[in-house]
């Protein structure tokens, strides 16, 4: 049933519309929301001008926690100058063509780092030095440490122009702060002086059924609504849930002063009866828990709707640092005859807080019922789970999952000519995994001449997953982090190579550059795609950008005036290679 609001329970009297939910902006914008010793006047912003921030420290991204704050272009294009935040070393510099981009590390003598990241150049000296490391060692993406001495860097000193490398999907700079000990720490706390009186926003809200470990059994919509000023809240303030052990969810955004954006939150606590049950604040992580997000969101909602819901309960099987440690960690009991008081706060980081009240009690009337669908093994989150058949073997180690699971394994024939085994279909999508898990899979009718471009390969919509594979034996093995359907392809068919800025006559062109592109995506153990290029047989750089799939070459003192020959070279996953040869004028 879904559930309902009442307008009499045991004496609570009801309003029409009662809006309980409340925003206290009272708290002066510099005073700080958190005790923590973070040196407030250290740190200045990376960037000068309106400060417009597209992502916040914690926020929810796909399989991670956002790990530091995302200015957006003061022109809404590349090249805005970048400064440091305070004095420092360079003390590492990655190129990548994914992930962050061009980024630096500046090291500080108080123990922090800070972080620049999707830079669209370095400062000269750097990008001259960076240069000459990449032909060094005949790479574009290199990862380099430069000596303490090397790059002494001055608090506001430009370090690079604002970019979209990597895997930006917009010109931002993304910048970071890291402690001692290397765990991401919010900017925020650092008083930068990002203007923000603006209340975090409570758009919607769900409720959980539990079992008594806080594993979920099912859920439903918990309606809010809002009046024409824009506020949330119940319809009254006691509502009847048809449960016995329950816990809530929230959609919640923050927005700061003079720009709007949905942003991420700082914290969430809820009281239960006025005492804490649950509390998430997101002041700093380590990096290596990051994919504990997909525990702390809903992420059947997320793969299913879009949807972000902050869970305000813990899943058995979450390690994330960020939660109070309290007794029931979210999971609230109700009962028929006495209203239980819920209390949900959120807050940003400036201490700008929306709060929203109400009571709960059992429906026994109207208790929910939730039939599991079909399963073959029962999986323990805390335990090591196998399935060892004849033409498949799958091992999860414990804490691949965060609840225990119902496992459904499902085998059907193969659907394509190109697939050497059965489906396996493991599961669903809509359940996470923390972290890699095993797969073996023995082929069917496989010529041996095809062996060494055999794949595990993932199934669904759109190109396969190429998920690499290593023969054991009869089996092809590789490691995975989602569930889907696998079974074994082959791969035979080179990249491809197109010129998007390569004419025989180069002459007037500063540039060349390719389309390069694969027939499989590529996850798991697999590589992606290896390239190299030389101009008359010496090694030249082309930066790679992953993101739209293309290779350029910008000219230099190294290509001069005159006939030049081009070679390059384009290779993936099972060493299928494609060439490009042509002449060309300078």
């Amino acid at each position: 049933m879904n559930i309902r609001h009442l307008l009499l329970a045991l004496g609570f009297s009801m309003l029409a519309f009662a809006f309980v939910a409340h925003r206290d902006t009272d708290l002066p914008v510099d005073a700080a929301p958190e005790p923590d010793d973070y040196p407030k006047n250290y740190f200045q912003c990376p960037v000068d001008g309106q400060l417009r921030l597209t992502g916040t420290f914690g926020e929810l991204r796909p399989d991670h926690f956002h790990a530091g704050l995302d200015f957006k272009s003061a022109t809404g294009g590349t090249g805005q100058p970048i400064y440091a935040a305070a004095d420092g070393v360079v003390d590492l510099i990655k190129v990548q063509s994914s992930g962050y981009g061009n980024v630096l590390y500046i090291k500080h003598p108080n123990g922090y780092t800070t972080v620049y990241a999707h830079l669209e150049v370095f400062a000269p000296e750097i990008a001259a030095w960076v240069k000459e490391q990449q032909y060094k060692k005949e790479t574009f993406e290199v990862e380099l440490n430069p000596s303490p001495e090397q790059f002494r860097i001055k608090k506001g000193q430009e370090i690079g122009k604002l970019g979209n490398t990597g895997s930006s999907s917009g010109p931002h700079l993304h910048f970071e702060i890291r402690n001692t000990t290397g765990k991401a720490v919010n900017p925020q706390l650092f008083n930068l002086g990002i203007p923000d009186e603006v209340a975090p926003d409570l758009r919607d809200m769900k409720v959980y059924f539990l079992d008594d470990h806080r594993q979920v059994l099912g859920s439903r919509t918990f309606p809010l609504k809002k009046d024409k000023k824009g506020r949330i809240g119940l319809e009254g303030d006691t509502v009847l849930v048809g449960g016995w052990r329950i816990g809530f969810g929230v959609k919640a955004y923050d927005e700061m002063t003079g720009f709007r954006n949905d942003n991420g939150i700082y914290k969430l606590s809820m009281l239960v009866d006025d005492q804490l049950s649950y509390e998430w604040r997101i002041n700093e992580f380590d990096m290596d828990d990051t994919r504990y997000m997909n525990a702390h969101i809903d992420y059947p909602a997320r793969q299913r709707q879009g949807a972000w819901f902050h869970r305000l309960f813990v899943l058995p099987g979450d390690r994330l640092g960020n939660y109070t440690r309290t007794e029931t960690l979210g999971s609230i009991a109700i009962y028929k005859e006495k209203p239980v008081k819920i209390t949900v706060n959120v807050a940003d980081a400036r201490g700008n807080t929306t709060k929203l009240q109400f009571w709960v009690l059992r429906d026994e009337a109207n208790m929910e019922t939730f039939n599991n669908p079909p399963y073959q093994y029962e999986f323990a989150q805390n335990k090591e789970n196998r399935i060892d058949l004849e033409d498949f073997k799958m091992a999860m180690s414990p804490g691949c999952l965060y609840e225990d699971l119902k496992m459904e394994y499902v085998v059907t024939p193969p659907e394509e000519d190109n697939m050497y085994s059965s489906l396996h279909h493991l599961h669903r999508m809509q359940t996470p995994v923390h972290k890699n898990f095993s797969l073996s899979l023995k082929p069917h009718g496989l010529p041996q001449h095809l062996k060494p471009q055999a794949v595990v390969a993932r199934c669904g919509d759109g190109r396969p997953d190429n998920c690499g594979g290593e023969w054991k034996g009869e089996y092809l093995s590789t490691q995975v982090r989602s569930f889907g359907a696998y079974c074994i392809m082959t791969d035979t068919v080179p990249p491809g190579i197109t010129p998007t800025g390569f004419t025989a006559d180069l002459r007037k062109k500063k540039e060349m550059s390719f389309r390069i592109r694969d027939n499989f995506a590529v996850s798991g153990t697999a590589e992606g795609l290896r390239y190299r290029g030389t101009i008359d047989g010496q090694w030249v750089l082309f930066e790679f950008d992953k993101k739209n799939n293309r290779l350029k070459h910008t000219f230099d003192a190294r290509t001069g005036p005159g006939e030049h020959l081009l070679r390059l070279v384009v290779s993936d996953d099972r060493g299928n290679e494609s060439v490009f040869e042509k002449t060309f004028l300078r």
